[in-house]
């Protein structure tokens, strides 16, 4: 539970005094998990113990949305 209230201080923080509605609270959950769920698999993805197929998979994306994420973001599309 340590790590919700973490980022509930996130928010908070991100936030200010703003009254902040449950649906945006929401979402910057998924969006946080999502995000740290792909730099996982992006660093073993880069060590080459993984495919990007895998990776996609785990994301529950496309391999494509995948590849299209990483390009966006600037990292490497492939781990040769």
């Amino acid at each position: 539970m340590a790590e919700i209230k973490d980022v509930l201080e996130l928010i908070q923080e991100k936030y200010g005094e703003k009254k902040v509605g449950e649906s945006e609270i929401v979402r910057e959950f998924i969006v946080r998990g999502f995000e740290q769920k792909l730099m996982e698999l992006y660093e073993v993805f880069k060590r080459g113990e993984c495919s990007l197929g895998y990776l996609a998979e785990q994301l529950e994306i496309s391999t494509w949305e995948a590849y299209d994420l990483l390009e966006k973001k600037g990292l490497r599309t492939t781990n040769l």
